[in-house]
């Protein structure tokens, strides 16, 4: 009987003392929003990518379609300009990430997940820029497409509505390439980037 009492007595303490480690709700809560704000905070640099590459395509773009006779002046001049450039510049952004997580010394599950995305991101744009060539169509659509989808789940992950608001225009721009054919893939493709990476990446750059 004592044995029981004392046990009774060992549990009351151990719960007693676990009391302040047990969270309700609203605490729960409060600390996946403090984790979405902690990654925001930990992209601000790295909206640099979004702002870079909003001004790269979209340049990339306007150049193609003002110039098309300079552009295309070879069977493959046009896809070295859409492939030479981009890879540059994905070089580029890659050492600058890097920077950045060293500078940063931290990384959130939330920021890593975003890696990720980003990362299989750029193996598929790889892998359809290469099915493009050998089927000899353009893939503004399909990169269109897959660059949507990728930017509503970063914008879902980190609850920021500019993104997500960019990343639906890119999905209407591919939707619209899609039934309507004749329409200028490159106009597009400028509004797109413009409107879905680099209004996004200012906008969380400048956020507070």
């Amino acid at each position: 009987m004592s044995a029981l009492f004392g046990l009774k007595n060992k549990l009351v303490y151990v719960c007693l003392n676990l009391k302040p480690f047990i969270m309700n709700p609203s605490d729960q809560l409060q600390l996946i929003n403090d984790a979405i704000n902690k990654t925001k905070e930990q992209l601000k640099p790295t909206s640099v990518n979004f702002i870079f590459w909003g001004i790269l395509i979209t340049l990339m773009s306007i150049t193609h379609l003002l110039l098309p006779e300079f552009i295309q002046r070879s069977r493959y001049s046009s896809v070295l300009f859409w492939t030479v450039i981009p890879v540059i510049g994905m070089i580029v952004t890659f050492v600058y990430n890097i920077k950045m997580g060293v500078k940063k010394g931290y990384e959130t599950h939330l920021g890593r997940a975003l890696k990720i995305t980003w990362g299989v991101f750029n193996i598929a744009w790889i892998a359809l820029v290469v099915m493009s060539i050998f089927k000899r169509q353009n893939p503004v659509e399909d990169i269109l497409f897959l660059l949507g989808i990728v930017l509503l789940i970063s914008a879902f992950i980190i609850r920021f509505k500019p993104l997500v608001i960019g990343g639906a225009l890119v999905l209407i721009c591919s939707i619209l390439l899609s039934i309507k054919p004749e329409l200028n893939p490159l106009l597009l493709n400028a509004i797109a980037a413009f409107s879905g990476l680099f209004i996004p990446g200012l906008s969380l750059y400048l956020k507070k």
